[in-house]
């Protein structure tokens, strides 16, 4: 699981909007099981508010999902839980390292840094304007989704693909799975989901020795092949 950390100064306009976007193009590409996103805060003069109402406005306008919340600040230790830790602008990321004391993994950025346009996302409760606000943040969401994916080569788009198509795909990635080696602290879970590699293949053998059509085959298939490529996940990342 890939854990990305927005973080804004009260934890009630930008960076729950940014969670709550970044959540709904996280579903939208049935990545949930790879993704996951939350939110906090460098201050703690929000602490326990939930999402501003303009910012609850605009995701409603969006039809972007979102849950009642509880602001928190950031602490020391998120930085250990946290792949990714997202400011929305250079005072954001001055506070996060005041906080966090060091980046030596190299986790922190600001929202924009991953568009061409590199730049801060103004804070709408002092601006007023949560449009822009949620352009910035959703232009930002959608090209630090994209870099996400292409690092840790997460497969996407397999709707329009043939049963041959994912056939291939399984084949290749049960095959990529055989060459893992995995570290110490791995065994036991590796040789667990071999088993259940095995298993699938098996399955998979069955499906095609029988009268089953390609059309009936291929709902079962693109569940086979997505959960192999989150086992893969699991010992890529």
């Amino acid at each position: 699981m890939v854990r990305v950390l927005f973080v804004c100064l009260g934890n009630i306009c930008r960076s729950p909007m940014a969670e709550f976007i970044f959540k709904d193009l996280v579903k939208k590409k049935d990545l949930s099981s790879y993704i996951s996103a939350r939110s906090v805060a460098t201050s703690f003069e929000t602490r326990g508010e939930d999402m501003h109402i303009e910012a609850k406005a605009k995701l409603d306008e969006k039809n972007i999902p979102y849950i009642k919340r509880r602001a928190r600040r950031l602490t020391k230790s998120d930085y250990q839980h946290y792949d990714y830790i997202i400011g929305m602008d250079e005072s954001n990321i001055n506070n996060i390292m005041r906080i966090i004391e060091d980046d030596p993994d190299k986790k922190v950025y600001k929202l924009l840094d991953f568009t061409n346009n590199t730049r801060d996302i103004a804070d709408p409760w002092y601006t007023g304007n949560f449009t822009v606000a949620f352009n910035d943040i959703l232009e930002g969401c959608k090209t630090l989704l994209d870099s996400i994916i292409k690092k840790y080569e997460i497969e996407t788009g397999e709707e329009n693909l043939s049963t041959a198509e994912i056939l291939k795909k399984i084949n290749n990635n049960i095959y990529n799975f055989t060459k893992i080696t995995p570290n110490e602290f791995h065994v036991i879970e590796y040789l667990a989901l071999a088993s259940r590699m095995l298993e699938i293949h098996m399955n998979i053998s069955a499906f095609e020795n029988s009268e089953m059509t390609d059309e009936e085959m291929l709902p079962s298939l693109k569940e086979y092949n997505k959960e192999i490529n989150e086992y893969l996940f699991r010992f890529k990342k």
